[in-house]
């Protein structure tokens, strides 16, 4: 793309631009993602979303009966609005409030059941696609993708998120168009670690 940005010049805008009004307010989202989890991952499962902003998902998972709950945001600001917007959520979460690529590695292997995210890897850099193999060994059992693949521009990187996680010893083991939770030309795609 020629008007490419940098690494630094995306996190900028998420770090200056997470609008968590905008985003507190789509539970026909959190529900429709609820919908997948719940087939998967008990309630007793370890849970990361990444990208989590005003964490809509994560306090509605919350409020299904799931308690173990992270999330990675870089913007200062969802993070405080979750607080504020989720109270019970802030207290029991733990939400790391900094870019993946500073947090992943970090992160010991097979932390996590499910590792997910919705409309937050297509942002992800082209210089940062090592990023996908780490969210791959952080992950127990389970990948949840719900994104745009073929959408572009300068903030926006298209990609194939099946062929990026089989190469990392994920299966995917359902697909589906996003158009009903309000999410039109996005896909969901559930990944099951295969253990090679």
């Amino acid at each position: 793309m020629k008007d490419r940005k940098s690494i630094e010049e995306i996190h900028d805008y998420w770090v200056n631009s997470s609008f968590p009004e905008k985003y507190a307010s789509k539970i026909e989202r959190s529900e429709f993602l609820t919908e997948y989890i719940k087939k998967y991952i008990s309630k007793r499962g370890y849970i990361l979303e990444i990208g989590c902003n005003v964490g809509r998902n994560l306090n509605h998972l919350y409020e299904n009966g799931y308690k173990r709950l992270a999330g990675i945001e870089i913007s200062e600001e969802a993070v405080e609005a979750l607080k504020q917007t989720y109270p019970k959520l802030g207290e029991h979460a733990e939400i790391l409030q900094r870019p993946i690529e500073d947090v992943v590695k970090e992160v010991h292997t097979n932390s996590f059941h499910l590792v997910f995210s919705m409309a937050v890897l297509e942002h992800i850099h082209p210089d940062s696609e090592w990023v996908f193999e780490e969210l791959a060994r952080i992950s127990r059992a389970f990948i949840i993708t719900v994104e745009a693949e073929e959408a572009e521009n300068w903030r926006l990187f298209p990609r194939n998120y099946r062929e990026i996680f089989e190469q990392y010893g994920f299966k995917q083991i359902e697909e589906r168009e996003c158009s009903e939770a309000g999410l039109k030309n996005y896909t969901l795609r559930v990944f099951k670690k295969t253990g090679k």
